[in-house]
Formats: structure tokens, sequence, C-alpha cells
């Protein structure tokens, strides 16, 4: 009894001396996935090295062509590889005022950056992380200015299906509002339910917060910095393969573009992504 108490606080003390490492040193590359009961770790990343890992993501969306955009946003940002960086300990995806002519024939103000865990052009049906149900959690740090839209938001596999899960979106000209939302897969359910959450006494843009979204069969739950600040459930919680998206986009639907006060280069910082797939 006494032996096996004494390895048991041993154990403990060794767990949390590698906890407190990984804290101050971090991941500088996708940890190999492991199981732990039905919970299996997907993807875990702290940024701490200086390149992008591409076994895990893109830097465009699957309609790349030398850059792309979400165009039904009207948004004012062309995406480029050059403006997605791994520096200081973080994912940086930064907009800067560049004049892009677009491989769709237009012309774009900005420049900006994005990433997705998702497939890398029309023929991949496969993606390089998707998953059915877990929890996405990613501690970072949003840019503030009117017109400036981050967002850390999942996209289905399928490029047949419909659903939307809106994990985090800022409008730059109010970041103390968390802006949550399910697109559903149905088409008459236009815009599905929403969650505008404000932030008690502080911003998203000062200082570094942890979102969190678990996603479980019927019932999607998000928080910030630990507390619960909502939460749906039904039918229409979608039940098929997802990937992350990252991006921060230039004007749009949302914000509005930006105008003299704007300051550029903005720059949207994830220093830590994590996740875990349940079944």
């Amino acid at each position: 009894m006494i032996v096996w108490t004494g390895l048991v606080v041993l154990a403990v003390v060794a767990s949390l001396a590698v906890l407190d490492v990984w804290r101050r040193v971090g991941a500088a590359v996708l940890s190999p996935a492991t199981s732990s009961g039905t919970t299996t770790v997907l993807l875990d990343q702290s940024f701490d090295g200086t390149t992008l890992d591409p076994t895990v993501w893109n830097t465009c969306h699957w309609w790349n062509d030398n850059g792309c955009t979400i165009s039904s946003n009207d948004e004012l940002e062309w995406y480029r590889p050059e403006q997605v960086s791994v520096a200081d300990g973080a994912l940086r995806l930064t907009a800067d005022r560049v004049p892009t002519h677009g491989s769709d024939g237009k012309d774009y103000e900005y420049r900006s950056g994005m990433v997705t865990t998702g497939p890398v052009s029309s023929s991949d049906s496969e993606g390089k992380v998707s998953w059915t149900y877990g929890t996405v959690e990613a501690r970072l740090r949003v840019p503030a200015g009117r017109g400036l839209w981050p967002a850390l938001w999942m996209l289905p596999l399928s490029r047949e299906s419909k659903p939307e899960i809106d994990i985090l979106e800022v409008i730059g000209q109010d970041p103390g509002q968390a802006l949550m939302h399910l697109h559903p897969r149905n088409e008459s359910d236009a815009g599905g339910p929403g969650k505008t959450h404000q932030m008690s006494g502080k911003s998203l843009a000062d200082g570094w917060h942890t979102i969190r979204l678990d996603w479980q069969p019927e019932r999607l739950t998000w928080s910030i910095d630990g507390v619960q600040v909502w939460h749906l459930t039904g039918d229409q919680v979608p039940d098929e393969p997802m990937y992350l998206v990252l991006n921060l986009a230039v004007g749009g639907v949302y914000p509005g573009p930006p105008d003299h006060t704007t300051k550029f280069p903005a720059t949207f910082e994830i220093d830590r992504i994590r996740v875990t797939k349940t079944s």
C-alpha cells in the first residue's frame, strides 16, 4: 500500500512536470494522435517553430488559384500564402493594404492570410484534419479596427453539404462582442441560430483569450476563457465530418469597409490550437 501510494505520487509529480514543460515550450509540430478512452487528440500545436506544417494546414480554400477569396461575402481581400507566418510562438494571419489582382479577374485593395485543415483542391475528398464530434480549443488574440473580420469556423468535408459552425467571429470596430452562429444544412433555415456575447469589461483584442467549442450529437456548446457562453441543441447540429478554418477577412457584409482609422498591417494571432475527436 505504501509503495503503491508512493508510485502514484511520483506519477502525478512527473505528469505535472511534463505539463509545465509543455506549457513553457509547446509543440512545434503536430502531436501524434493518442487515445484515452473515447477521445483522440487529432491536432495539438502551439506554433513555436518558424514554419507552418503543410501536412496539417492549407493557406487557401480548396478553390485556390494563386490565392482565393469569398466573393459571396463581398470581401475586399485576396488571400495569399505570404500573409501567413509562424513567429514568436504564434500563427500569424496578416492583412495589409496591398493592391492585388486576383485570378478571378478582379482587383482587391487588400491582401490577407488564412489557413484551413480541409481539402487542398476540388479533387481532394479527404482533407488534412477532419472529424465528427469532439472539441476545438484555440488561444488567440484578434486585431481591432473598422472593417476587420477575424474568424474561427468549421465547414463540412463534403462540398455537397451546407452546414457551417462559426466558433468565433469578431467585427473589428466592436471587439468586445463575440459572435457565434450555426448555419444549418437546410437552406430553408436561412441564417440559422446565433449568439452575440458581450465581453464583460474587456475586449477580445486586449490580450489572449481561449475559445472552445464542444460538439456532441445534437448539441453545441461555446465557452470563452473557461466560461460557457452559449449552447444549442437539436437535429440542426451537424453530424458529418467537418474541418477547421481560421482567417482574417477585410470588409464584407458584416464589418463593412475599413476607414482612415484602421491600422495596417493588422494581425490575427493564434498561439495554440487543439482538436480532439470523440467516438
